[in-house]
């Protein structure tokens, strides 16, 4: 890694951390100081080594941010990384319980006053969401006027941190946790639908005496519903224990593999019944788009242990470097 590549990462994992509006203008004064520092410093000949003395007494990109995130704030930013990871699964967790109780009401009342019911899912969900979340921030809200001031940040931790070490700016294992909230809430959405209104796989027809909802598939699919469950809810546990670790990891990666070569399983299983739909043409068009998704799976799973087996399990140089440094 040389010195511009070592600036990069660490101006990027200052910015990863700062409210998006004002990222950009303190990037860039940043790094500028960054290049004065090392070049005042090196006489004009920056190396890797001077450029990490120079971000070691920085600090931590976390105490860094910390330093240009507003004082005057209900949450510090001591305690704001904390409190974005509570909510998050704070509210994850109400989700999914609003999901499974939403699916025995309606499994119960045979899908009568169905929109009624939606409405009032969205209100309680929307109701606990905020009670929930204002209970949240008030807790860390007292934490941050009673022990604000006592709790240390990272940059007063000696020793814990390499800038050899710091991340790439393109950082695969960096994550959104919106994204994985977001992901989480509709996987467990279509677990209760899989599971609590297994005959809705179909169409509707409203229109002759007999109209209702109609099953599009066979009795064997039906039966795989099972199998289907257990590889969603893998999923998952798996983005859960993301969410809470803050990124992904060798561990996780591999977990990863393992859990999509679990949902390859499934689909194959999907794609070797004789009849998926009571509808031959939909049994044709479904086995074709299950075809697709079985190859891009196994061409995913094989770039991924790729990279976990070429791409980053060891790298000799930057250890050397870190302990050269």
């Amino acid at each position: 890694m040389d010195t511009n590549e070592m600036i990069d990462r660490y101006v990027n994992e200052v910015g990863q951390r700062l409210p998006r509006k004002t990222r950009a203008d303190i990037e860039l004064e940043l790094r500028s100081l960054l290049l004065d520092t090392i070049e005042e410093r090196s006489g004009g000949e920056p190396t890797p080594k001077i450029a990490a003395e120079v971000l070691r007494e920085f600090g931590h990109p976390e105490g860094i941010a910390a330093q240009y995130r507003p004082e005057e704030s209900l949450i510090g930013p001591k305690l704001f990384p904390v409190y974005k990871v509570v909510i998050a699964i704070t509210l994850t967790i109400i989700g999914v319980l609003h999901l499974i109780g939403w699916g025995f009401v309606l499994w119960q009342g045979s899908g009568a006053g169905f929109v009624d019911k939606v409405l009032s899912f969205i209100f309680s969900f929307g109701r606990s969401a905020i009670i929930n979340a204002g209970i949240v921030t008030l807790i860390f809200a007292v934490i941050e006027r009673v022990a604000g001031d006592s709790l240390e940040l990272p940059e007063k931790q000696e020793g814990v941190w390499d800038p050899f070490d710091l991340p790439p700016v393109q950082d695969p294992d960096r994550i959104s946790r919106s994204e994985l909230v977001v992901g989480i809430f509709f996987t467990v959405a279509f677990i209760a639908w899989l599971n609590f209104f297994p005959d809705w796989f179909g169409g509707a027809d409203f229109g002759g005496e007999g109209s209702g909802i109609f099953v599009l598939v066979t009795a064997e699919f039906l039966a795989l519903i099972p199998w289907f469950t257990a590889s969603l809810l893998l999923e998952v546990l798996l983005k859960t224990a993301v969410l809470i670790q803050g990124r992904w990891n060798r561990v996780t990666r591999w977990l990863e593999i393992g859990t999509s070569l679990f949902s390859l399983y499934v689909t194959y299983r999907v794609f070797s019944l004789e009849q998926i739909s009571t509808v031959p043409f939909f049994t044709t068009g479904a086995k074709a788009v299950l075809a697709i998704v079985l190859l891009i799976g196994v061409l995913e799973i094989i770039g991924k242990l790729i990279r976990l087996l070429l791409g980053r399990p060891f790298k000799p140089h930057t250890f050397i470097k870190s302990k050269l440094a």
